[in-house]
């Protein structure tokens, strides 16, 4: 088995891009397969909830794993070719489904797994010269209702320093007074500040609180 840390290293799974790729879902995971080696040999990946990946190279003869693939001190044109074509598949994999990871707050994170297991919508990085920013928008009709971000704490209000993680909900209107009086909410920032409104992501405001108000933005993105 390949490992695959290095490659998932701050990056994001795009799973809406996994299927056209050719995986098929199974249940809670994506599954690829392709027969490598002239037939001989079988290349499958699994991509598991959680953003885990699996490699795996079976011989189509024997039905095992071949687990030479892992062992470095194996040389040969045998494993050499299968090396080689195991590679340019996963160079296709992180090319075509992988992106960028610029935010490390667990609630973030938490935040994008709750969208995409509960809404089936991940962070779209939209904008090249603001790589900081993601939306989160209904895939059916490319509403938002959620923008992610790493801003200046100073230029949110914030009374700490260095780097937030923020993210912008579309509430009710006449919620957003109340919320503002509460501790990790601001101003919305660089959105309509009558019906949007900032979470700090620091773990400030409860997981549970922030997932109600991505529902209710959910409901909102009209």
């Amino acid at each position: 088995m390949q490992n695959t840390a290095e490659l998932l290293k701050d990056k994001k799974i795009l799973t809406r891009r996994l299927v056209p790729f050719g995986f098929v879902k199974e249940g809670t995971r994506y599954r690829y397969s392709k027969d490598i080696v002239g037939g001989s040999f079988r290349f499958e990946m699994t991509v598991s909830r959680g953003q885990k990946v699996s490699v795996k190279v079976f011989d189509n003869d024997s039905g095992e794993e071949y687990l030479l693939l892992s062992v470095l001190s194996v040389q040969g044109s045998l494993v050499g070719r299968i090396r080689k074509e195991v590679s340019e598949i996963v160079d296709k994999f992180a090319a075509e489904c992988l992106k960028q990871e610029s935010f490390k707050k667990k609630s973030t994170h938490d935040l994008a797994c709750y969208a995409e297991q509960k809404y089936g919508d991940s962070p779209e990085y939209l904008w090249e010269k603001f790589p900081q920013f993601a939306a989160i928008r209904k895939h059916e009709t490319k509403k938002w209702y959620c923008l992610l971000g790493t801003v200046d704490s100073k230029r949110i209000g914030a009374a700490t320093e260095g780097v937030a993680e923020i993210a912008n909900f579309k509430i009710e209107p006449s919620k957003i007074p109340v919320l503002l009086k509460q501790a990790g909410f601001y101003p919305a920032y660089h959105m309509n500040k009558k019906s949007w409104v900032t979470v700090l992501l620091d773990g400030t405001v409860p997981l549970d609180k922030i997932k109600q108000l991505l529902d209710e933005s959910y409901r909102n993105a009209r």
